[in-house]
């Protein structure tokens, strides 16, 4: 359930990033966060990815693969927005010190969320056994 409510919850965020940054162009939203044009691409194909195995009925493996890719995603460009801001010229306004610190901590977040167990997976360690029915033993 973890990983599920984080895909919500970062789908709603990186959505309301992606939807306010194609009305902002060429300068910084609220003077904190990047808004190029190929972020907010980006921003929109990640949101609905995290949005769809947020809220639909997908198995356990859909959801770690997209929380584990937009992850890795977002902890790279973080990192290579250390390096540059500009990601060697894709963002030409460049990331922010806000924009990094995001993208670091979103990036962890999913990572973490596609790592850990989800509680269904966990063996079964009471001892009533059930039928195909659900019913435990002593009431069939």
């Amino acid at each position: 359930m973890f990983a599920r409510w984080t895909a919500r919850i970062l789908g709603i965020v990186v959505a309301v990033l992606a939807i306010a940054g194609l009305f902002v162009e060429g300068e910084h939203l609220g003077g904190i966060a990047d808004v190029d044009l190929a972020l907010d691409l980006s921003r929109v194909v990640i949101a609905v990815a995290l949005l769809w195995v947020g809220f639909a009925r997908v198995r356990r493996a859909a959801l770690s693969t997209v929380l584990g890719l937009v992850g890795v995603v977002y902890l790279l460009m973080a990192i290579i927005a250390m390096v540059d801001a500009e990601l060697f010229g894709v963002l030409p306004t460049g990331f922010t010190g806000f924009d990094i610190g995001f993208h670091l901590v979103a990036g962890a977040l999913a990572l973490v969320a596609a790592l850990v167990p989800s509680r269904s997976s966990a063996p079964d360690t009471r001892d009533d056994r059930r039928a195909p029915s659900g019913l435990p033993e002593s009431r069939r």
